[in-house]
């Protein structure tokens, strides 16, 4: 069984998967936790695990030391060139997150057509990959992508920059500060922040129709939810965005679903 670890900026998840490719366990963890959490009950075993690590230096050593009783082969993800059907058209490949690289690759095998991708968490990554076809299979390209701070990082951040705003992440009324018109301090930081975060997808969305006429969308991460119900207020409260009406998926693991996928030799084939 194979083992996927995802360790983002804030929080670890990890999902293990069996020989169908079905996930049999999963759990998650703040980074702060990792020396004491359990990755796997006694019951259960791998003799793979597979990690992307975008936490720095001194997670990986924790985490490192968490999965050295297990008798496993172990890979670090580094983004590269090609794999499982995929083409990295970043400018240096191996600079791409991992967590973006694998969230790309569980994308293609989810749909096997061109999609926006959006990783919710303390950043939001948004990434476009384009369907093409070469004479013996179709692929996936990624075209490249955004990064923005995440919708409560925007908004400490404005607390952290300001003197008479708040420094904290407010609680706000979801359905009102959807609205362009808040009517209070909290209500406004809120809907800014999440403003941002739709017209940044909904530029992602356009861009992507030169390729497709029918890019999907395809949301994991914490705030994944959040988006998709920013999505169906705003066209409700005000307006209709054309974007929203089209396919939109949450994948809570997307991440860990790619993680999977780059450890399969038949899929890799051709990296």
């Amino acid at each position: 069984m194979i083992l996927t670890i995802d360790a983002g900026n804030t929080k670890t998840k990890w999902a293990l998967f069996d020989a169908s490719g079905n996930i049999c366990h999963q759990d998650a963890c703040l980074n702060t936790e990792i020396t004491t959490a359990k990755l796997l009950p006694d019951t259960l075993n791998c003799t793979q695990i597979v990690i992307s690590n975008v936490a720095g230096e001194q997670h990986a050593a924790q985490l490192q030391q968490r999965i050295a009783s297990y008798q496993a082969i172990t890979t670090w993800v580094i983004a590269s060139k090609q794999a499982a059907d995929v083409v990295n058209s970043y400018t240096t490949p191996a600079s791409l997150g991992t967590d973006r690289w694998a969230a790309l690759i569980g994308a293609w095998h989810l749909h096997h057509a061109s999609c926006v991708v959006v990783n919710a968490g303390t950043a939001t990554t948004i990434d476009a990959i384009i369907h093409r076809e070469n004479a013996d299979y179709p692929y996936g390209e990624f075209v490249g992508g955004m990064i923005l701070p995440g919708i409560e990082l925007m908004q400490k951040s404005l607390g952290a920059a300001t003197a008479q705003l708040p420094k904290t992440v407010a609680l706000a009324d979801q359905q009102a500060a959807i609205k362009p018109f808040a009517n209070n301090t909290s209500d406004a930081i809120y809907s800014g922040a999440i403003h941002a975060t739709l017209g940044a997808i909904t530029q992602m969305l356009q861009a992507t129709e030169q390729y497709s006429t029918a890019p999907k969308l395809i949301i994991s991460g914490g705030n994944a939810g959040v988006i998709q119900q920013a999505f169906m207020q705003q066209d409700s409260a005000y307006g209709k965005i054309e974007h929203s009406k089209k396919t939109v998926t949450i994948v809570d693991s997307l991440v860990l679903q790619g993680l999977y996928l780059l450890a399969q030799p038949v899929i890799n084939k051709n990296s």
